[in-house]
């Protein structure tokens, strides 16, 4: 399990907080978590019956679009998923005006984010239900069967938010750091399109 995460609690223009993570420590932490999806796909696509191998590298390339697709849905998603495989989290923060306790500020952003997940988890089990009663009908459809796969795919994803809330919110030992104003880290590129995004 990966040992440690570093969290950015950042004030938006609205005076929301939102929690960020650097892109390529979560690319890391899905890496080692041990995703499953990936390892059957980097199974198939290590497959010596090359029609196997293709099949894994089709979907190799439907995944990381699928990724893209959900860091544009919602940010906020894939830095949630990441806490579930994190051992360690570090809260790097920045203070807005003359809030409350800073910790405080970062539950109430994971319980936020539990509501929101659970509802759309119920959502997509709904739709996936209902889609699943109808893959007689849709399956012999040519093409991939969308209509099944992106609530499935979303339904998983709230799943593993879930976790990552849970274990945020039950995580005891949070270290926070503060940090210099928002003006001073705009020039980090990652940041500032991912603020863009979540006002």
């Amino acid at each position: 399990m990966p040992s440690h995460l570093d969290l950015y609690l950042i004030p938006t223009r609205k005076g929301r907080y939102v929690l960020y993570s650097r892109p390529e420590v979560i690319e890391v932490l899905e890496a080692e978590s041990g995703h499953r999806i990936r390892q059957a796909i980097g199974w198939m696509m290590r497959h010596p019956y090359r029609i196997v191998a293709w099949g894994g590298r089709a979907l190799n390339s439907g995944y990381n679009y699928y990724v893209k697709l959900e860091d544009r849905i919602d940010p906020q998603e894939r830095v949630l998923k990441a806490m579930g495989s994190a051992a360690v989290f570090t809260i790097h923060f920045i203070r807005k005006g003359n809030g409350g306790s800073i910790g405080s500020e970062f539950h109430g952003v994971l319980r936020r984010q539990r509501l929101k997940h659970i509802f759309w988890f119920v959502v997509d089990l709904i739709v996936s239900s209902i889609v699943a009663l109808f893959t007689p009908v849709l399956a012999p459809l040519p093409g991939p069967n969308v209509f099944f796969y992106y609530p499935f795919l979303r339904l998983l994803s709230h799943y593993q938010a879930l976790r990552g809330t849970r274990v945020g919110l039950a995580y005891q030992d949070l270290e926070f750091k503060s940090l210099p104003e928002v003006n001073s880290l705009t020039d980090n590129p990652g940041l500032t399109r991912f603020l863009e995004r979540m006002d």
